[in-house]
């Protein structure tokens, strides 16, 4: 509130700019800081049971001050971001420089609301996952890259995006990682999830070779397990380390029968060394991947339009579920049949 047009009670003084007013509860009253701990009540005290208020005294500023008040609440544009009050035709807000072009057209938006009373799920700055704001896109799959930006031997962010398909903003951003400083980050998914993952990112090669390797591991050592061999050659190690008998000659044997007794372990450790290989590496061979196949389609289709070479982008990119479903399946009951024969042995 604007106090400079008034003057202060107890001393008589006009208010100016920056000077620590203080303001009646009970009546409104504005008081110099100063003055009014000096006097230690309202100057307008004995007043107040009489139902009197400070506007009274000034009924022509208090009603430009109802009108002006008028004007605030129903002619200015609320940032739908920080909630600050901006004047009629702003285009950006002047706290925060969000877009204020689209609120124009509905001057009192509720905060945190659509125009249809839902809640907002645009972006400040094209940012994905943030907080809404008015006429920005609700997805940017390029994660606020330009679709210009160039990503990769003569590919750019755009085409990459086209090519990406599924989960585009996080690829955005690892393939400009990659593409700036030659650093990746660690993939769970791929690690969790090692060759269906490059099955389902149709990396059909790779994929296939870690879903083969995954699978044969499984089984490999199932089998060894299930022979009557490894049982024996268990039993007779255990034997010879409780009696303590194994002469030296017998050195090279016992190694080659502890090494059949831990083939078991070694296949799994192997099968978890190949999942820590795919999660370190996902990103990064995807990122080739990406790079090669675009500049290839490219090649092949150098005279196409804009839109015929995306649609072979998306065509050519994306993912293949089924596949990745079917290898995920067939792990999981050859694992569990495996598990079947070695309760069943034991």
């Amino acid at each position: 509130m604007d106090f400079t047009k008034y003057t202060c009670p107890v001393c008589g003084e006009t208010f100016q700019n920056g000077d620590d007013v203080v303001v009646c509860p009970e009546c409104g009253a504005p008081h110099h800081r100063e003055c009014y701990e000096k006097a230690d009540h309202c100057f307008y005290l004995d007043k107040h049971a009489k139902d009197f208020s400070f506007e009274s005294l000034h009924p022509s500023e208090g009603s430009g001050s109802t009108e002006q008040q008028g004007f605030e609440d129903f002619e200015t544009i609320m940032c739908p971001v920080c909630f600050h009050k901006n004047p009629t035709g702003s285009k950006t807000c002047s706290r925060c420089g969000s877009d204020l072009s689209m609120e124009q057209q509905d001057p009192r938006p509720q905060p945190g609301q659509d125009r249809k009373g839902g809640q907002q799920q645009q972006f400040p700055g094209g940012i994905p996952f943030g907080f809404g704001t008015a006429g920005v896109p609700d997805f940017d799959p390029l994660a606020g890259l330009d679709s210009k930006e160039p990503l990769g031997d003569n590919v750019t962010a755009g085409e990459a995006a086209k090519f990406t398909g599924k989960n585009t903003p996080y690829f955005s951003l690892v393939f400009q990682r990659l593409n700036k400083h030659n650093n990746s980050k660690f993939s769970f998914v791929a690690f969790i999830f090692a060759g269906i993952y490059f099955l389902y990112r149709k990396m059909y090669g790779i994929g296939l070779a870690f879903a083969l390797l995954l699978i044969a591991s499984n089984v490999l050592s199932t089998f060894v397990m299930m022979t009557p061999e490894w049982s024996a050659c268990i039993r007779e190690i255990t034997e010879l380390a409780a009696s303590g008998t194994a002469g030296s000659a017998d050195l090279g044997a016992l190694f080659g029968k502890m090494l059949f007794a831990y083939l078991p372990v070694i296949l799994y450790a192997v099968r978890y060394i190949l999942m820590i290989i795919s999660g370190f590496t996902a990103n990064r061979l995807y990122y080739k991947h990406t790079v090669k196949t675009i500049n290839r389609i490219k090649e092949e289709n150098a005279g196409a339009t804009a839109d015929e070479l995306n649609k072979k982008l998306e065509e050519s990119g994306g993912v293949n579920l089924p596949l990745a479903l079917s290898f995920g399946i067939t792990s999981l009951i050859i694992g569990y049949v495996c598990n079947f024969f070695l309760m069943t042995v034991v």
